[in-house]
């Protein structure tokens, strides 16, 4: 039963800390990196939403309820996309990122429960059609 015990000091010991560098001109370089992709990631994915966000408003008739639950769930994702790229940005302000992030939160609670809309209403079309 003793050999399940592990003991952490003596693994954090064991680590050689003599490769770490803290050079500040590779840190800026890995992080313009690192924005760079994720800008063009933003641009992107900001483009395809749009698009299908048009695509499935043109789809929407009377009877039918499904591709409203689909733009919903694309325009909580387009709003908290636009809060975490402001949030890249880093703004000073403290009152700000607190409700971007509050903001991004809400969004992607709203996320899930549209997909489990979608979900719940096409489980009803298998399980109960009209």
């Amino acid at each position: 039963m003793e050999d399940f015990y592990i003991n952490n000091t003596s693994l954090a010991n064991s680590y050689n800390y003599s490769n770490i560098t803290s050079n500040n001109e590779d840190n800026k370089e890995v992080y313009l990196i690192l924005f760079v992709i994720f800008m063009i990631i933003t641009c992107i994915s900001l483009l395809f939403t749009l698009m299908a966000i048009y695509a499935l408003y043109s789809q929407v008739r009377n009877d039918h309820v499904a591709p409203i639950y689909v733009i919903n769930l694309l325009i909580s994702d387009l709003i908290q996309l636009v809060c975490l790229t402001v949030l890249v940005a880093s703004p000073e302000d403290q009152k700000i990122v607190k409700i971007l992030l509050l903001i991004a939160d809400c969004c992607l609670l709203a996320s899930v429960g549209f997909m489990v809309c979608i979900a719940l209403e096409r489980y009803l079309v298998i399980a109960f059609p009209l």
